[in-house]
């Protein structure tokens, strides 16, 4: 009998040891990397504007399994936090396991105007889940973005003026083995949600 007993109970440890064991594993969390490659440039770019660019990045978030990039400014997209990262750098977060996608917001300079809404208006628009990628327990996945400038230009009364805006190039990295194709994620499509066209949480 004491011996059916101990049988029973180091069944039931080696149970509960199993049980615990799978419960870690699906509680472990993943490693996304946002690698931002420093930028090139398809054009010349003024050394005034050069000197900008020596400082800047580009803002993004992690909302539900939702990636956000976003080229507008952040007082016109409803999101608190945005991470800032320069080109040539990178950041890290600790994420939990599953499918992730990319959107982003982004903007084209086929239109001018001093007024920042009715501009947005004319020329922003959402890429919406434009990658997918997915963040595996104990692993590193890595979203790898790639700015190249280029430069449009529109009418503003009887001048010309040049933006020199970043065609995001990306691609996902699963422990250093590339996974998806290189997608330009900020480039307009027939797929892109104008500015006024939509009507998701992402804008107020």
């Amino acid at each position: 009998m004491k011996r059916l007993t101990y049988i029973l109970i180091a069944g039931f440890l080696g149970f509960a040891a199993v049980c615990a064991a799978q419960s870690d594993s699906s509680q472990q969390s993943g490693t996304l990397v946002f690698y931002l490659k420093s930028y090139t440039a398809d054009v010349k770019i003024p050394k005034n504007s050069q000197k900008q660019l020596e400082h800047a990045g580009v803002s993004w978030a992690v909302l539900g399994n939702t990636l956000l990039i976003s080229l507008v400014n952040q007082k016109y997209v409803n999101v608190d936090t945005l991470y800032l990262t320069r080109f040539g750098e990178q950041k890290k977060l600790e994420m939990k396991p599953g499918e992730y996608t990319v959107t982003c917001i982004a903007h084209e300079f086929n239109s001018t105007s001093a007024n920042a809404e009715k501009f947005l208006s004319k020329n922003a628009f959402f890429n919406n889940d434009v990658v997918k990628f997915t963040v595996l327990a104990g692993k590193t996945t890595t979203l790898e973005v790639s700015p190249d400038y280029v430069s449009e230009s529109a009418w503003f009364r009887l001048s010309k003026l040049t933006m020199y805006i970043p065609l995001l190039k990306a691609r996902v990295l699963e422990d250093g083995a590339q996974q998806s194709e290189v997608v330009e994620i900020n480039r307009r499509t027939d797929k892109s949600v104008a500015w006024d066209n939509y009507k998701g949480p992402l804008k107020f």
